[in-house]
């Protein structure tokens, strides 16, 4: 056995053409880099790649089930988590729970709730994720009579802001997202009251947020996150994404990385990454060049392991890149 196949295993054949070693596994590592970096467009190419050299591979089927639902491809999500359900994963649990909530998406409330249903019955739900798989079959059902009875506003309209905070970060992500283009005027107290909580997760209030901003909200609120505090109205906010500043740092980013097209996506995802998760805040007064060369050397002490300096805009980038998307 030479050197590369022991390194990277056995060769794999794709249309009868021997695949060179270590493709695959680039193509999987790639994609697990792209759904860190919520790249999910890329990340969906790369796992598109790599099923078809490995199509019951189960290491990288929970993460491009993600990203399949993150682009809003929800069939094809739905068929991969299945894949990932019967490839005998010991984080079953888990991979139902994707199911059901790309399920749910589908609009398949009938088998989500039976499935459920079965689950809790049958005791294959441990005891510690009971409250998630409950409050996902409330999702369901409340979604369910949202569409059912054309109640744009039904999903959260019946829970208190005590009930929100008992889910958890991904259902309170889904319920705040699956509101978009709906008639908000019911609603609109709990969204504040969510908006201007400090013990919500940051992806959560920035929901809120946009949420209040399509209203039109009037009102200021303060809002707080990562210890900052900002006193905004709703309906004057620029998006997530949208201000001056962002464009220009992700124009000057484009300037330093554009020989280096690797890198630059990378770049572009975690600028974009902070604009959301960090949203209404930013990175303070610091000069645009300056936190584009900020981002550069961040990715290459990613790639070298080289520590950065602890300044206070490397400590900055590097907490919101470690904010997932469950915190």
């Amino acid at each position: 056995m030479s050197v590369l196949r022991k390194k990277y295993g056995r060769l794999r054949k794709k249309e009868n053409i021997i695949v060179f070693p270590g493709t695959f596994e680039k193509l999987v590592e790639q994609g697990h880099v792209f759904v860190e970096q919520e790249d999910y467009e890329q990340a969906v190419k790369a796992f598109d790649q790599a099923i078809g050299y490995e199509p019951d591979f189960p290491e990288f089927l929970g993460p491009y089930a993600v990203a399949l639902y993150e682009v809003k491809d929800f069939q094809r999500a739905k068929e991969i988590a299945a894949k990932l359900l019967h490839s005998g994963t010991a984080d079953y649990v888990d991979a139902m729970e994707l199911y059901l909530t790309i399920s749910i998406q589908l609009q398949e409330y009938d088998e989500v709730e039976m499935t459920i249903d079965a689950l809790i019955d049958e005791g294959i739900v441990p005891p510690d994720m009971l409250n998630k798989f409950n409050y996902l079959r409330e999702l369901n059902g409340r979604l369910s009579d949202r569409y059912a009875d054309d109640k744009p506003a039904a999903l959260l309209q019946s829970f208190t802001i005590d009930e929100f905070m008992e889910m958890d970060a991904l259902t309170q992500q889904y319920a705040l997202a699956s509101l978009e283009g709906s008639n908000l005027s019911d609603i609109l107290p709990l969204l504040e009251l969510i908006a201007v909580r400090d013990d919500v997760a940051p992806l959560a209030i920035t929901f809120a947020l946009t949420l209040l901003h399509q209203a039109g909200h009037s009102d200021e609120i303060t809002v707080r996150k990562f210890g900052w505090e900002k006193v905004v109205v709703p309906a004057s906010m620029t998006l997530p994404g949208q201000d001056k500043l962002t464009k220009e740092v992700l124009e000057a980013i484009d300037r330093l990385l554009f020989q280096d097209p690797s890198r630059l996506e990378m770049a572009q995802g975690l600028i974009e990454k902070f604009a959301i998760t960090a949203f209404p805040f930013g990175w303070g007064n610091q000069p645009v060049e300056e936190i584009a060369t900020a981002y550069v050397n961040y990715i290459e002490s990613l790639f070298s392991g080289e520590p950065l300096p602890e300044t206070a805009l490397n400590k900055l980038i590097q907490q919101i890149d470690n904010v997932s998307d469950l915190s």
